[in-house]
């Protein structure tokens, strides 16, 4: 690896390094740190009063007596508003190592309001996990074009004019979250946020930084 390539890629990873999701948390509590908006807030009450913390972690790291890995689950990375997690929560699963109950009585506010926050801190996590992954350069830049292809050509005209509006070192920060989280293109990129894989990451910067892939 030639060194100018090595310093590209540590320049890339040391700035998003530097990045944060949110403002500096305020106090923390049993039930972790309060969010940032209200509906969150709600979200999180939800949270901690049906104890989802004791097993799903106050943060969805360190899953415990078998519950679901909420910060990977394909479930939650489909859900849209609750429209998966809500029936999930209302019925329980009963045949768990430690039964997870049932909120049947739960309205579709509170659903709404529990679905937000858990796609919240998905978000904060997988986007700590992405900007912490090893910097091996192991990506494959034709399965990232064909990712762009598919995925980001209804934004994007192109990787050029990605390449233009933002210099190498912030192009993963902004790969993963662009700009505001309450625009069209914000919300979009916070759902793939929560979707991306770690290679499909590695695929996209591979494909984006380099010239031999149009």
């Amino acid at each position: 690896m030639r060194n100018g390539q090595c310093w590209f890629w540590a320049m890339i990873f040391s700035y998003c390094a530097t990045q944060g999701l949110a403002q500096a948390p305020g106090k923390k509590d049993a039930g972790g740190y309060p969010a940032p908006t209200t509906p969150l807030e709600r979200g999180r009450t939800v949270y901690v009063l049906s104890s989802c913390h004791f097993c799903h972690g106050i943060d969805l790291t360190g899953a415990a007596m078998g519950a679901a890995d909420l910060m990977h689950s394909a479930l939650v990375g489909r859900d849209e508003n609750g429209n998966l997690i809500g029936p999930v929560v209302r019925a329980g699963l009963p045949n768990l190592q430690t039964a997870m109950p049932q909120y049947s009585d739960y309205t579709d506010q509170q659903i709404a309001d529990l679905a937000g926050y858990i796609h919240y801190l998905r978000q904060e996590g997988r986007y700590k996990e992405l900007t912490a992954m090893k910097d091996d350069r192991t990506g494959d830049a034709a399965a990232g074009r064909e990712y762009f292809r598919s995925r980001c050509r209804g934004c994007h005209s192109s990787k050029s004019e990605i390449a233009k509006k933002y210099p190498a070192p912030v192009i993963l920060s902004r790969l993963l979250r662009p700009g505001k989280d309450t625009s069209p293109g914000g919300v979009a990129h916070l759902k793939l946020l929560e979707r991306y894989s770690n290679d499909d990451v590695r695929n996209l910067l591979a494909y984006l930084t380099t010239t031999e892939q149009p």
